[in-house]
């Protein structure tokens, strides 16, 4: 019997029936235990993300605390992701001044009981003022407060790559009780999902003592993104996935630098969040759950810029973007911020380095950033004539035609399933 992802749709009914099972008045309990048992309320409506529910509570002297339970049916490893973030964030409160939560408690779910009344996994941290970074209206600021912001925010990524570690991975907390965190497997938001959505998957949390193991654990997780089942998928886009998923393959081992160092990142610094006030002074840097330490050459300005999509980054409006934002890198008073201008340079965004290593990140863009990004630095001509050679190349029994056949069955039984179940895309 065929198995199935759960479409968007199931997956939200999920998410609404998790959060419906919470009950404010066991979450209020949950924080009053941890701090002195005061009594406390919740002042604002719950807030939930991608993978986290967050509650809002104040306490009677004033003191304002966020409550924040991972959603279950949407993360694989719902602990290892807590312990992860719980060890990253005190890290960078004992090595850097980049602003973020204090950590008041953390707890692994359970059994609904006096000490943890929700029964579910949960981060209590401190309430930071402020709102998410708008960043349609930030594009059209004038430069005087662009430079503002962006003097802020180079100097917490400057600190955060001056955080090097010997591999790639997620920070974990250290069994023996130690302060310095260690090196886990590595936890990422792709291989998160993969293990959502394919239980037979073969591909295993690691860490990685090579930037050569890590890019290609990437593009694993990346082709396995691609053999998942679509609605509707048509020979052209199966062929253009397969073409750019193989020319792809074939390019990393050039690319790839294992002599650099890893170093400490978001990895979802994203406008969401940047916590800033109404002068766009940056108040806190949230949701470090998935942040992990890797290769130099994977540790990337912000693709968001321009306020456009990651799969823009070789556009002529992520490089106008990207100019501002390195002069306020060069314009760093600090080693750190002079360091990373050096290693990004003017250059980045035509360089092949940057497509690779977004693409690697961003799996959903993978086609547009291919064939904007990639492809052109290799070829001449049109990408409909060298993905027509190429299959030509291969014949209809070779490998990569009978690739294509399988996804369109895989494509054909899964859009089956969904028309009729009523699951179909409307």
């Amino acid at each position: 019997m065929d198995s199935f992802p759960p479409t968007a749709e199931q997956i939200e009914e999920g998410l609404k029936a998790f959060i419906n099972s919470i009950d404010p008045n066991d979450v209020c309990k949950l924080a009053s235990q941890h701090n002195s048992s005061k009594t406390c309320r919740i002042f604002r409506d719950p807030a939930n993300g991608s993978y986290n529910v967050c509650y809002f509570v104040e306490f009677e002297d004033g003191t304002k605390w966020v409550v924040r339970i991972p959603l279950e049916p949407c993360i694989f490893n719902v602990w290892d992701k807590v312990q992860s973030e719980v060890a990253t964030v005190r890290y960078l409160q004992t090595k850097t001044t980049i602003p973020v939560p204090y950590i008041h408690a953390f707890g692994r779910g359970g059994a609904v009981d006096e000490k943890n009344p929700t029964g579910h996994a949960y981060i209590i941290q401190s309430y930071i003022p402020g709102q998410s970074l708008d960043i349609f209206a930030f594009r059209w600021m004038d430069m005087t407060q662009k430079e503002y912001f962006y003097s802020q925010l180079v100097d917490i990524i400057a600190q955060l790559r001056q955080q090097e570690f010997p591999y790639a991975g997620s920070l974990m907390p250290d069994p023996d009780g130690g302060t310095i965190p260690l090196v886990g497997p590595f936890l990422s938001i792709q291989l998160n999902e993969l293990q959502l959505q394919n239980c037979e998957l073969s591909i295993q949390p690691a860490r990685f003592a090579s930037a050569t193991d890590f890019a290609f654990h990437q593009y694993h997780l990346l082709d396995e993104t691609y053999k998942l089942p679509t609605y509707k998928l048509s020979r052209k886009d199966a062929e253009l996935e397969i073409f750019g998923l193989e020319d792809l393959k074939t390019r990393l081992s050039g690319y790839i630098d294992d002599r650099l160092p890893f170093v400490l990142t978001h990895t979802d610094l994203r406008p969401p969040n940047i916590i800033v006030d109404e002068n766009l002074r940056i108040q806190g840097i949230i949701d470090w759950e998935w942040a992990s330490t890797v290769p130099r050459q994977f540790f990337l300005p912000p693709t968001w810029l321009a306020a456009l999509p990651p799969d823009r980054v070789s556009g002529v409006e992520y490089r106008i973007e990207y100019r501002w934002f390195r002069d306020a890198l060069q314009a760093g008073t600090s080693e750190p911020c002079r360091q990373l201008a050096s290693e990004w340079d003017r250059k980045l965004p035509t360089r092949i380095d940057l497509p690779i290593a977004v693409t690697l990140r961003h799996h959903s863009c993978f086609v547009n950033i291919y064939y904007r990004g990639i492809f052109p630095k290799f070829y001449k001509g049109s990408w409909e004539d060298e993905v027509n050679k190429f299959f030509e190349r291969d014949g209809k029994d070779g490998q990569f035609s009978l690739s294509v056949q399988q996804r369109l069955r895989d494509s054909e039984r899964y859009t089956h399933y969904l028309e009729k179940n009523g699951l179909a895309p409307s």
